[in-house]
């Protein structure tokens, strides 16, 4: 239960619903590169440490980082629309989305957390569709840079994952992380990057 109020989400719901839902919780440990979830799987993933990426059609859609919760939209009937993949070597808590729904329908004030949390996944993904269209590819890469190294000081990525976050080919990722190199706010190395 601890682990799940972490994030946002199950914060915001009432403690006798996390806890109905702390009972079908199962915590796993994913090592990079192995699938998380597959698109059959109808589960939500609550990811407590490393990164998973959601990828749909072979491309990665974008990267998760603690306390990031996916499958929500599962719970409630939705398709599911992608996979997950561990980014890094990853420990996350899966709950059947069967047990969210019914957790929801017992529990409004629940239900209400649920919609609030998937308003702030648009608002995410709205803001990062703005800012494709208005900045330059070093201004993105810079600003996804900062996404994902909330809180750490190195981020387990390589340039052509780099690229597919932001819109950009490798080559021209490559280009925009050498300039924010030059400019002192990144360092390269082989399949990492250091923030400065």
């Amino acid at each position: 239960m601890d682990l799940l109020l972490r994030s946002p989400l199950f914060a915001a719901m009432p403690r006798a619903a996390v806890a109905e839902l702390a009972v079908h919780a199962v915590r796993r440990r994913v090592r990079r590169g192995h699938r998380v979830m597959a698109r059959r799987d109808a589960a939500l993933v609550v990811l407590v440490t490393g990164r998973i990426e959601l990828v749909g059609d072979g491309l990665v859609i974008r990267s998760l980082m603690p306390p990031a919760v996916a499958g929500v939209s599962l719970a409630v009937g939705a398709p599911p629309s992608a996979e997950l993949r561990a980014a890094e070597d990853s420990a996350i808590i899966v709950l059947p989305a069967a047990a969210v729904a019914a957790a929801l329908r017992r529990h409004p004030e629940a239900a209400f957390a649920a919609i609030a949390h998937l308003a702030g996944v648009i608002a995410e993904l709205s803001a990062e569709i703005e800012a494709l269209r208005r900045h330059g590819l070093v201004e993105r890469v810079r600003h996804r840079l900062a996404q994902l190294g909330r809180g750490r000081r190195e981020i387990a990525i390589t340039h052509a994952a780099l690229a597919d976050e932001v819109g950009g080919s490798r080559a021209n990722v490559s280009r925009a992380l050498a300039r924010l190199e030059r400019a002192g706010v990144v360092r390269r190395r082989r399949g990492v990057i250091a923030l400065r």
